[in-house]
């Protein structure tokens, strides 16, 4: 009877240390797995948390930027451009030296050359007229006209028309 009571326990004690060495080796896995992930993870919300805190830098970057194209709008829409006057007084001028130039208020224009002879002197009143008449100037008045020694001097003013 103890015999076999003896080798009961010993299957008993070898299915049990079995279960137990098998039930380590399962928990083992377990933990290299989980362990695994868990790096894995890791990694993930590190990786995450990089990609917001540049993307944080960037939404405030281009919020900053967004404030600042506002204001650039608003001092855009406050200058005026210079260009359209400067194109008119090459049109008027063609190749005579520009002796002075001057902008004033409701787009008016004031302008000095130096001819050396009437010939040329007709071509820039010439070509003055031609552009009120075209309407891409208003307003052109001869404000002076003057001979010195062989040199005229033409002072002229119109309004551009934009």
């Amino acid at each position: 009877m103890f015999g076999t009571i003896e080798q009961y326990v010993r299957i008993s004690a070898i299915v049990l240390l079995t279960v137990v060495f098998s039930g380590g080796i399962m928990v083992a896995i377990a933990f290299l797995v989980f362990g695994q992930q868990r790096d894995r993870m890791e990694e993930e919300r590190q990786k995450l948390l990089s990609q917001v805190k540049t993307a944080v830098a960037k939404e405030s970057l281009l919020i900053m930027i967004r404030g600042r194209v506002g204001a650039i709008d608003k001092i855009f829409d406050s200058q005026v451009s210079y260009a359209p006057f400067v194109d008119t007084t090459m049109n008027v001028i063609q190749t005579i030296p520009l002796s002075s130039l001057s902008m004033g208020e409701k787009n008016s224009v004031a302008i000095s050359v130096n001819v050396v002879t009437l010939e040329e002197a007709m071509n820039v009143l010439t070509t003055l007229m031609d552009m009120e008449q075209k309407k891409k100037i208003t307003n052109p008045v001869l404000q002076s006209f003057s001979m010195n020694e062989g040199k005229i001097q033409i002072g002229l003013s119109y309004t551009v028309v934009l």
